[in-house]
């Protein structure tokens, strides 16, 4: 089969990329490739993957660029879609996936592309209902479909045509248990926004008097803004943070943490870093919103928290893992494990994709004939 993806422009995609998406589109296109199949990718200059083409479209810092009210990504992404639908026209492709955060500005180029399109969503803009309203103005193509990386932000989009689900996946070779039995610490990970919760983590933990580390990168001013006011005043000995120092510290971090508190406050759609944590064996500290409880048993290998709890209630989930047992935690421990190699693989998720691409390939000649 030969696949082209559209990917995101903005960050190259590389192994260990600091941005889900991006490895999302990482880990899929090597799934795609060693069951066999022919990837092209479009993407940012840097990127580099396992697909056999690589389509460059900008440097990704132009991408990011702010001026004069100008946000330079969507120029760039109508460039990525110029180049798609001269490609489209001319190269043998069977299906066209969609990555990017953008993936709605495609909809309105759909007719001129004589393929299947699929558009993987990874953010909630379908629980708009203004935003349903526009993309129904825009007109759905026939030859497009919707993937969304969970059962929940299905059942939350407000679009519910030709809509599907596949389960996002990691390596689970490189995100592995640590021999080690030492738990110095708490950890919270990711971007820093105050989506991600980490003014609530170290609000929590400093309440506590706990050791938590938080890691992550600064990617924007408002950003930087957000950690400055809320983030910054708390830390100390005990409080700690680390900007995003690469692959082998974060798995380190991910091995050695007594819990992964993400006290989201957003209905995350999925979240990587999520499975990731688990597949080290670390228990999750998680408020009740989106995806988590698809991710997250309670009391299997983590804790659910009411998000009306709030600060609270990240505490006492917290005390509840410091008053298990050292059987009960080990046993936690390994049940973090075994949830994710069970159902969040990036080889099962290739193998859902592929199955999705025939799928909709195969009602894409049966449309065509009739």
């Amino acid at each position: 089969m030969n696949i082209a993806i559209a990917g995101v422009i903005s960050k190259p995609i590389v192994e260990s990329p600091f941005g889900g998406t991006e490895a999302f589109t990482y880990l899929l296109i090597k799934g795609l490739v060693e069951l066999g199949h022919n990837v092209t990718l479009y993407c940012g200059k840097g990127s580099k993957t396992y697909a056999q083409n690589h389509i460059f479209i900008c440097d990704p810092k132009s991408a990011t660029i702010v001026s004069s009210n100008v946000e330079f990504i969507y120029p760039y992404t109508l460039l990525e879609i110029k180049k798609i639908l001269i490609d489209t026209k001319t190269n043998r492709y069977d299906i066209l996936h969609v990555n990017f955060l953008k993936t709605f500005m495609l909809s309105y180029f759909s007719s001129e592309i004589p393929l299947p399109i699929l558009h993987t969503i990874h953010r909630d803009f379908f629980e708009l209902q203004e935003f349903c309203d526009l993309y129904n103005t825009i007109g759905i193509g026939k030859n497009e479909n919707f993937c969304f990386v969970s059962k929940n932000a299905l059942r939350k989009s407000l679009f519910k045509k030709n809509v599907h689900v596949v389960y996002n996946g990691i390596d689970i070779d490189k995100y592995y248990p640590s021999n080690k039995k030492a738990y110095p610490n708490y950890l919270w990970l990711s971007r820093i926004d105050p989506l991600k919760g980490p003014h609530v983590a170290i609000q929590a933990a400093s309440k506590l008097g706990i050791k938590l580390i938080l890691s992550g990168d600064i990617d924007r001013a408002k950003y930087q803004t957000f950690f400055d006011s809320s983030i910054k005043p708390l830390l100390n000995n005990r409080m700690q943070y680390e900007a995003a120092l690469g692959f082998d510290r974060k798995l380190e971090l991910y091995q050695t943490a007594k819990a992964f508190i993400f006290p989201i406050q957003w209905e995350e759609p999925f979240g990587l870093v999520i499975v990731e944590a688990l597949s080290c064996g670390t228990p999750v500290i998680t408020f009740r919103r989106g995806a988590m409880s698809e991710l997250i048993t309670d009391g299997e290998n983590g804790f659910l928290v009411d998000p009306e709890r709030g600060e609270l209630g990240i505490i006492d989930a917290i005390k509840k893992i410091e008053s298990l047992p050292e059987k009960e935690y080990e046993q936690m421990r390994q049940n973090c494990r075994a949830s994710v190699v069970k159902k969040f693989s990036y080889k099962t998720m290739a193998a859902n994709y592929i199955s999705l691409y025939e799928k909709l390939i195969k009602e894409s000649r049966v449309s065509t004939k009739t």
